[in-house]
């Protein structure tokens, strides 16, 4: 295949470029010549290897787009069939390309729905009542007000329909509990949040897939030992724990070492355990971009990989009995892979640490097999064992955000660093400076730069932000941890057992001091956060096949992602703001006032919803600001408030007020059935048990409903649903009601024929 590749880019690369003078029009031969040419390039390249982790992605995407869950032995057949196909084809290349495209599509989609399969477990119906639990221990976390712990049920009473088998709970007292004890405590259960709003950040997915099934609030004090606690706790229960014990008397060890906020971070650093970081650090590390310094991820990753590489290399090529007949180099390269995994042990394997360790692995083993290392090829290579592994992190931010700052990395560095080598001769020229930038201070600042320009449409769509000071933030703190904190660090791990690692400690600890200083300066400069509004799709979709291409292709064909990454931004602006807004729960109610801004109708509120609510219209206010409640009158029968476009919305808490805000409102937002001949259009919270959150449009031809959890999909991540047919949404007044008609807008189209309808699913 190669050498067919091969021929045909030698056959045409006579005519690539015309003498000056000679040069042909725009004729349909010449660019159709000139595709075919860069297409060949392309392959002989081995770009259609690159694009394979694509088609898997377009397959899970396609998985979780579904709306109902499908049967496991469908897609696998259909894997099996299309790889038999792609290898009868295979002496015919343009069919084999396009039958293994097809092939790694539903290879994608297959390994999202074993994932599913493989980790199915119960998810909680509804909230509970208090209820008495006995659960082995999994994971401490301690926060500044409390503890959250996870926990492997062993009981439950009373007991739901749906027993979970794993939950989380919090408690704002400090539980002194250790991972592996078996406990016995109350609590009140809810299962795992919908979105806040259609298309935002699904916690119920995300939990699906840790294996959560419900979370809730610890009531009273938690007791140590439970009655139905008999034998040794489940095998992974027992790993947690001991793996929980060195990573406690690691976090012991350097908090004895260096205290307050710099111990916590140091800790953070080796351990992952970051409970003790203040919230004001954080915050500040996250204006000057370096929060990600402060996780680990693939950084450290990297980090602790290079650093042990470089040292191992250097020390065995100071025998030359060893560099001048050994592959010491591949024997750096394993010693580093070993310490990387124990670091990944060590840190507690997350799963955004288990990606870099994968990327770090695949790295290592090419340098230990004597190839090229920093390779787009290497980097397709650790996106299909991520997807096959984890195919629901292609969803989540860190995936994205990760692979797209190392795609842009990697592709910059493939394409400028031979150039560069090959003007290098001249000590003037531009070749030699590009050397020099590639490898000093000005390096690490264009790295920073192209990283952060690759990762910002993710970040402004996950958490409506860009950060415009990331490149001088990482400039500044990322050289103090990379060339001082992390190898004081592995040294004072190495001397640990000597017992002189206290004092490296300590010197690290001033390191970490002057990361934090710099971070909160250029935290403070102004104007470094910009919010953004919510993101379609659709446009980073679009945006991000630009970025595959511009980043993928080695030939002029690169240039066609520029128009798709222009799409993708023309796109992007959601450019929609709903006139009502429902949280997951039908507790919280949004509504659109007369000046354009959002107001909280609902006596009780949902802080969490409504700032991403806020924050999704580019909103600078926060959840608790006072001019959310203004024009919103409240008594003890409800609330209600003037709506843009005339008329207004009532939320009633009891049902004697149903008559008075059907006669006075245009919008009535309910659980209660409304009386006969009700003349508002009456929103039926008892939908949300099958919707989720909701948010409705008002449009030329009425309202428009947008649902979190469509009514016709069920997926297992979902909130079960209770039994019966499900209510309509949206009720309009009937043809007897007399509904004012100045409430409704002249625009709106609500004629008094309407009755019901239906949500259609968020885009």
């Amino acid at each position: 295949m190669r050498t067919r590749a091969k021929t045909i880019a030698a056959a045409v690369a006579g005519r690539a470029w015309p003498v000056a003078g000679a040069w042909p029009g725009p004729t349909l031969d010449v660019w159709t010549g000139r595709l075919r040419r860069w297409g060949a390039l392309e392959l002989e390249r081995g770009r259609a290897f690159l694009m394979l982790p694509v088609a898997m992605g377009a397959g899970i995407l396609l998985y979780f787009a579904a709306p109902a869950e499908p049967a496991l032995a469908a897609p696998l057949m259909l894997l099996a069939l299309l790889c038999l196909a792609a290898f009868r084809l295979r002496e015919r290349y343009a069919a084999f390309l396009v039958v293994s495209a097809l092939a790694a599509m539903a290879g994608g989609f297959a390994a999202a729905t074993l994932k599913t399969q493989w980790i199915k477990h119960p998810v909680l119906a509804g909230e509970t009542g208090t209820v008495k639990i006995e659960a082995w221990v999994e994971a401490v976390e301690k926060r500044e007000a409390g503890d959250r712990l996870t926990l492997h049920v062993i009981t439950m009473a009373p007991a739901p329909p749906q027993i979970p088998q794993r939950i989380r709970v919090t408690s704002r007292t400090r539980t002194s509990v250790a991972v592996g004890q078996a406990v016995t405590l109350a609590a009140r259960l809810r299962p795992p949040a919908d979105p806040a709003a259609p298309g935002h950040y699904d916690f119920g997915r995300d939990a699906y897939f840790m294996g959560l099934g419900a979370s809730g609030f610890i009531i009273g004090a938690v007791t140590i030992g439970a009655t139905s606690a008999t034998g040794d706790p489940p095998w992974p229960v027992q790993l947690r724990a001991r793996l929980d014990s060195v990573r406690t008397a690691i976090s012991t060890r350097i908090r004895a070492a260096i205290p307050g906020p710099a111990g916590a971070i140091a800790d953070a650093l080796v351990s992952g355990k970051r409970d003790g970081i203040p919230e004001g650090i954080n915050e500040a590390m996250r204006a000057a971009g370096t929060y990600h310094i402060l996780s680990i991820s693939g950084f450290h990753m990297a980090l602790v990989a290079a650093l042990i590489f470089a040292v191992v290399r250097g020390g065995l090529a100071l025998v030359p009995s060893l560099a001048l007949t050994r592959h010491v180099k591949a024997w750096a390269a394993l010693v580093a892979l070993l310490v990387s995994t124990v670091y990944l042990v060590i840190s507690g394997a997350e799963v955004a640490t288990q990606r870099s360790w994968i990327m770090i692995a695949v790295v290592l083993v090419g340098v230990a097999l004597d190839r090229g290392a920093l390779t787009l090829r290497t980097l397709a290579l650790a996106a299909i064992a991520v997807l096959l592994i984890a195919p629901e992190s292609l969803l989540g931010p860190s995936f994205q955000m990760s692979f797209a700052a190392t795609l842009a990395l990697i592709a910059g560095y493939v394409t400028l660093r031979p150039w560069a080598e090959r003007h290098s001769g001249d000590p003037a020229g531009w070749g030699r400076s590009l050397l020099i930038v590639t490898n000093g201070v000005i390096g690490l600042a264009t790295s920073s730069f192209v990283a952060s320009l690759a990762t910002t449409p993710y970040a402004a769509f996950h958490v409506n932000a860009v950060h415009l000071y990331g490149v001088a933030g990482n400039l500044l703190g990322a050289p103090i941890i990379e060339f001082f904190v992390m190898p004081l660090q592995i040294l004072a791990l190495l001397l640990w057992p000597f017992g002189w690692d206290k004092p490296v400690w300590a010197l690290a600890g001033l390191g970490i001091d002057l990361f934090v200083r710099s971070g909160e300066w250029v935290a403070s400069w102004p104007g470094g956060r910009v919010i953004v509004p919510s993101l379609h799709p659709t446009g980073l979709l679009t945006l991000s096949a630009g970025f595959i291409i511009l980043g993928l292709f080695s030939t002029p064909l690169r240039w066609l992602g520029l128009p798709a990454v222009a799409l993708g931004l023309l796109m992007a602006p959601d450019g929609q703001r709903p006139l009502l807004l429902v949280d997951g729960e039908g507790a919280t109610v949004a509504a659109r006032a007369p000046d354009g801004t959002l107001r909280v109708v609902s006596a009780r509120g949902n802080r969490f919803a409504v700032q991403r609510w806020l924050s999704g219209e580019a909103d600078r206010r926060s959840a608790t600001d006072e001019t959310l409640q203004e024009g919103v009158r409240c008594d003890s029968l409800g609330c209600a408030m003037p709506l843009a476009g005339g008329g207004r919305i009532a939320v009633p808490r009891h049902p004697d007020a149903l008559p008075d805000d059907c006669h006075e409102a245009r919008i009535v937002v309910t659980r209660n059935d409304p009386p006969p001949g009700c003349a508002a259009i009456v929103v039926d919270l008892r939908a949300i048990a099958w919707t989720g959150a909701l948010r409705i449009h008002a449009e030329a031809g009425g309202l428009r409903v947008e649902a979190a959890r469509p009514m016709s999909a069920e997926r297992p991540w979902f909130r079960p649903r209770p039994p019966g047919v499900a209510p309509p949404v949206l009720r309009f007044p009937s043809r007897s009601a007399a509904a004012p008609s100045a409430d409704l807008p002249a625009e709106s189209g609500l004629g008094p024929d309407l009755e019901e309808i239906d949500p259609e699913p968020a885009q």
